[in-house]
């Protein structure tokens, strides 16, 4: 059994997002900075503000240092439009940003406004705190392009402490641009919008033989030591037909395999489209290295998936669909993504979990975030990515735990866990948690129509209770419940219902809600 231990000593996965800075010496150590925007592909205009986190840590333990006195600078090319001091007491400094376009001043910095609860300890600092975010207003982030994170470490583990002398970082921060194509699939035009962290794209192109997306895109590949990464965004409309039933994608740059991590296919996030994220990190980039001009990319569905998923239900009515690619790789990296939904089947905003995972020998790797005024990593918009390191062959343990929604924790939090296999096989692997459950297909017909409400709730369970009865569904043993308590069926088993019938989840997802209908007594067999 996974004890999921929920301590402010944290050690965290990395993020599918975000730039850190060379390690410097501190103290007995090595310390560094992250910085990262989220959303991380927030459009000035689009969106009226944006939350820059900057967090400081220990790169040989991954452990935030306490009790931090920042002064932040950033920088638009060389113009500077903010400068602020902040003290954050857990090591994970959080400011909101407002971009204003409207500045008539030469020096744009002239043009920020400095909002928020002033620090009792350190002079002109501004607080960063769970009950309080600061807030920066002006010319921050509000056109595309280069910015600069310019973070001096004026005092840690102590306020009053102050370093010797202090200690500077300097980062990136991509804001990017937007570009609109149209490709063609069987004689019908579909836009894809591109966003894009370097330079815009050209000759966007889309191959209806092999499915595959294909463009290039300047590169300087003698200067590829001073780039941290390459990625760009592409949203594609839900309803393109030859990506409806696509779980994973392959891709090459210059004919050149990249690794699974590379490409991530997010299905979530937004209402109308599906996003395919494509991040090369520098190390790579370094492999990659060629003597053609530019880049050549080229982005194909798998023809058999090699994402996993796994659906988890919890006691509350929530649901999360945890997903990650099982393609080996030589990274040793791979990427998990999770997605909540409420009691209603709805994305569930604000959402706060966290997460174990324990390898084959028994290493145990925790991530609750870094608050330890907030415990757990909150997700504006429920959805989120990680890149987990597994270097061992073998079966892993990974525990999700609910805490709570926005600064309010649940009555208690709720644990799930599963297992999943890393291999070097090709092909996919996981290990059945249950027999093999048979459903014929045409019962999704009737879970579809309960589920939109054509059925009521009885003739549901009297259709149920008669496929199981005359063997056409076969149930794995279950303990038959006296029925003495209520018997209304819970509304995360019809939400499971109406995933099933389209897809969303799997058969032994929808035949966990079956025996809990007979554990409960609602369904008799």
């Amino acid at each position: 059994m996974l004890v999921f231990v929920l301590t402010f000593q944290l050690s965290f996965a990395q993020h599918h997002s975000g730039q850190q800075a060379p390690p410097i010496s501190f103290g007995s150590g090595q310390v560094t900075v992250n910085t990262s925007l989220f959303p991380t592909d927030f459009i000035p205009g689009k969106s009226s503000d944006v939350n820059l986190k900057i967090r400081f840590f220990d790169i040989s333990t991954n452990v935030n240092i306490e009790s931090v006195t920042y002064r932040v600078q950033i920088f638009y090319g060389t113009q500077l439009v903010a400068n602020q001091m902040f003290f954050d007491k857990d090591g994970e400094l959080d400011i909101k940003i407002q971009p204003r376009e409207e500045c008539v001043q030469e020096e744009l910095w002239k043009c920020t406004k400095y909002q928020g609860e002033t620090d009792p300890v350190v002079p002109n600092a501004l607080t960063s705190s769970a009950l309080s975010t600061p807030i920066i207003t002006g010319p921050v982030f509000s056109q595309s392009g280069q910015y600069t994170v310019k973070t001096d470490i004026i005092g840690a583990t102590n306020p009053k402490t102050q370093t010797t002398e202090d200690i500077t970082f300097e980062t990136g921060i991509t804001i990017p641009h937007e570009q609109q194509f149209m490709i063609t699939s069987s004689n019908t035009l579909y836009p894809i919008l591109v966003k894009n962290f370097q330079e815009s794209i050209t000759n966007l192109q889309y191959d209806e033989s092999s499915h595959s997306i294909i463009f290039q895109m300047p590169f300087e590949w003698n200067n590829v030591e001073h780039v941290d990464s390459v990625k760009n965004y592409f949203e594609i409309p839900k309803n393109f037909p030859p990506f409806q039933n696509v779980k994973s994608f392959s891709g090459t740059i210059n004919d050149v395999s990249i690794f699974p991590k590379d490409l991530h296919y997010d299905q979530y996030s937004n209402k109308n489209t599906n996003m395919i994220h494509f991040i090369i990190g520098i190390d790579e980039l370094k492999q990659l290295k060629s003597d053609n001009s530019g880049m050549k990319v080229v982005i194909t569905p798998d023809s058999q998936s090699s994402i996993v998923t796994k659906d988890l239900f919890f006691d509350n009515g929530y649901k999360a669909i945890v997903s990650y690619d099982s393609r080996y790789s030589l990274s040793n990296e791979h990427l998990f993504s999770i997605a909540f939904f409420d009691s209603q089947g709805n994305l569930a905003s604000n959402v706060r979990y966290g997460y174990s995972v324990k390898d084959p020998l028994g290493k145990e790797i925790v991530n609750t975030g870094g608050n330890p005024n907030i415990l757990g990593i909150n997700l504006p918009n429920g959805v989120d990515t990680r890149i987990i390191t597994n270097s061992l062959e073998g079966n892993y343990l990974m525990q999700i735990v609910l805490i709570g929604i926005g600064t309010n924790d649940f009555e208690r939090f709720i644990f799930k866990e599963f297992e999943f296999e890393i291999t070097k096989s090709e092909i996919p692997k996981t290990i059945p948690s249950q027999e093999k459950t048979e459903i014929p297909e045409w019962i999704k017909n009737n879970a579809g129509w309960w589920a939109s409400g054509q059925i009521d709730d009885n003739s549901f369970v009297q259709g149920i209770q008669f496929m199981i009865k005359n063997k056409l569904m076969n149930i794995p043993p279950t303990s038959q419940g006296s029925g003495s308590g209520t018997n209304e069926i819970p509304s995360w088993i019809k939400n499971n219902a109406g995933w099933w019938a389209s897809g969303q989840i799997d058969d032994g997802s929808f035949i966990q809600g079956i025996q809990y209908l007979i554990k409960e007594g609602i369904i008799r067999v």
